[in-house]
């Protein structure tokens, strides 16, 4: 990896060192630079965990990823400055029922105590969050809590100005309480391949029912799905029709930094 220029890409300029304060500054600069979004599904480009593939793609293309691409990227940028990682396999909860095993990547970041690192939780998780800390722990209006039950742990994440879970593509996405559930058994990255395929080609993944893409910000976050712009700002909620390919091209541009060719929305590429 080259390591100076993921830092560049998520706009991280401190300390590449082992420490905490490097950990929680480069998830911030990832969580305000780098969006969640699988737009390269509906265009027929197979996705993978891969570290050429993602490289090129998040850095060099300045894209962004579903969980298992950009977590896994940010999993390798920390191992180079030699952190102690362990990749870890989740399952999300979502209107009641778990997502299959490993369909999400989270990761225990080992220092002087665990912590939980997932830069792909839909935007969600803004800093690194104490594994072992039972309160709430609070970064902004962002609110989070770390449960364990026997072998399980889960996290719930909080946004505020947010729908409630359930409804349509882009209510998932920025659904004010999401939480998933992982158990600490360390996986290889390979063995993400198969529940890759199958995020991506499935009918029962969320992730081929249409293009979304979101990005945080420091008041709140961006979303474009289901052809709908969603600004959220403090409380306040602002929802915007995208009528056309041209208009869509020119949101991906100018509000999440990502240059795609127009799409003809009659087209469902692999899908």
């Amino acid at each position: 990896m080259n390591l100076q220029s993921y830092l560049e890409r998520i706009g991280y300029s401190g300390e590449a060192t082992p420490t905490l304060e490097t950990l929680r500054g480069m998830h911030r600069a990832h969580f305000y630079s780098v969006p969640f979004e699988n737009l390269d599904i509906r265009r027929g480009v197979r996705i993978q965990v891969d570290e050429a593939v993602n490289f090129d793609k998040i850095v060099r293309r300045r894209r962004g990823g579903f969980c298992l691409e950009l977590t896994s990227l940010f999993a390798r940028a920390l191992r180079e400055i030699g952190f102690i990682v362990d990749v870890i396999g989740a399952r999300v909860v979502r209107d009641g029922t778990l997502s299959p095993p490993m369909s999400h990547m989270v990761l225990i970041v080992h220092l002087d105590e665990p912590w939980i690192a997932d830069v792909g939780f839909g935007g969600r998780v803004a800093e690194p969050l104490r594994l072992n800390e039972r309160d709430e722990q609070v970064f902004g209006a962002r609110r989070y809590v770390v449960a364990n039950d026997g072998d399980d742990w889960f996290v719930t994440c909080s946004e505020p100005g947010s729908p409630t879970i359930g409804g349509s593509a882009s209510d998932s996405v920025m659904a004010a309480n999401r939480s998933y559930l992982l158990t600490m058994q360390p996986r290889s990255f390979q063995e993400f391949h198969s529940v890759c395929d199958w995020l991506q080609t499935s009918p029962d993944s969320r992730f081929t029912q249409g293009d979304v893409v979101s990005l945080a910000t420091p008041s709140g976050r961006l979303t474009l799905a289901e052809r709908r712009f969603i600004v959220i700002q403090n409380e306040s909620r602002e929802e915007h029709e995208v009528t056309s390919g041209d208009e869509e091209s020119r949101i991906l541009r100018d509000r999440f930094g990502i240059k795609l060719p127009k799409l003809d929305h009659g087209t469902t590429g692999r899908q």
